[in-house]
Parts: structure tokens; C-alpha cells; sequence
């Protein structure tokens, strides 16, 4: 089952699977870019929860929120959507998506660069990865689509 997180209604605060987290700071910053449009994403408040940190953000470009999840060195771990006023969000499973390891190494290398690779595979493992890398490589992700008739979405 996904985590569910949203914020609550009339305040801040952070809802992990029912348990409340008050945030340590409401500053807004530029914080990414949306992994869904690639609008700006824009921190709402910050909190410190079990296994690290997480940041409350919101995309200019599709208008919706996300929660950022980082560990103990700001290490980026992963995203998800975030539900506003009592309405749950979660991360969105892919169906019918392809896993990386069913897919020829040799069609991916094709596309892909060694690290997107490396953190496209870290990303599916539920690890810690390089965001930036994984950026580059959803923008290739059509390419792909087009090239070999297989669609990846991590």
C-alpha cells in the first residue's frame, strides 16, 4: 500500500499515514522542478519526519502539490503527490509501465547516458539517486517511446 500524505486543513501541518508533523519552517524557496510538467516547484514549509526530511511543495505549472523526501544529509529519496485540506495524496502507481530490468541494456544505453541509468535503476529500487539525472532521463523517455515502442514512466 502507498504512504498517504496530505496537509492539514486550516494549518501546515504534515499527515504521514495518520501521524501529524508540525513544520519547522514555512519559508518558500525554489526547491526543483515538477517531475510531472517540469513547471518550477516552490516549498510551502518544511518538516523533519522518521528517516529525514520532507518539503511541502507546490508546481506553478500544474498547479498541484507535492511532497519532497530527502534523508538525514538532504539526500533526495523520492516524490510524491500531496493532498491538500483533509484530501489524501499518494504516490501514483504506473500501470503497465515497464520495469528497466526487463528491457534490453543495449536499447537503453542507446538513449541513455551511464548515470541516468544508474539513478533511473536506484529510483526503481526505492534508493537514494541523483535528481538531476533523473530529470534528464524523463525527458528522453519519449525518445525511447518512439524509438523502441516502449513506454517507461519511474
Amino acid at each position: 500500500m502507498a504512504d498517504m500524505y496530505s496537509l492539514g486543513r486550516g494549518d501546515d501541518s504534515l499527515s504521514i499515514e495518520g501521524r501529524s508533523h508540525q513544520p519547522h519552517s514555512l519559508q518558500a524557496n525554489f526547491v526543483g522542478f515538477c517531475s510531472r510538467c517540469g513547471g518550477d516547484l516552490s516549498s510551502i514549509a518544511y518538516y523533519r519526519v522518521s528517516g529525514g526530511r520532507a518539503v511541502a511543495a507546490f508546481c506553478d505549472g500544474c498547479q498541484k502539490p507535492f511532497l519532497l523526501r530527502f534523508d538525514e544529509s538532504w539526500s533526495f529519496k523520492d516524490e510524491s503527490e500531496l493532498g491538500r485540506d483533509g484530501v489524501g495524496g499518494s504516490a501514483p502507481a504506473a500501470p503497465g509501465a515497464s520495469r528497466l530490468t526487463d528491457l534490453s541494456r543495449e536499447e537503453l544505453e542507446t538513449v541513455f547516458t551511464p548515470a541516468e541509468l544508474r539513478d533511473m535503476e536506484r529510483c526503481e529500487r526505492g534508493e537514494a539517486y541523483t535528481r538531476q539525472n533523473l530529470y534528464r532521463a524523463r525527458a528522453k523517455y519519449e525518445k525511447f517511446e518512439r524509438l523502441f515502442g516502449v513506454k517507461i514512466e519511474i
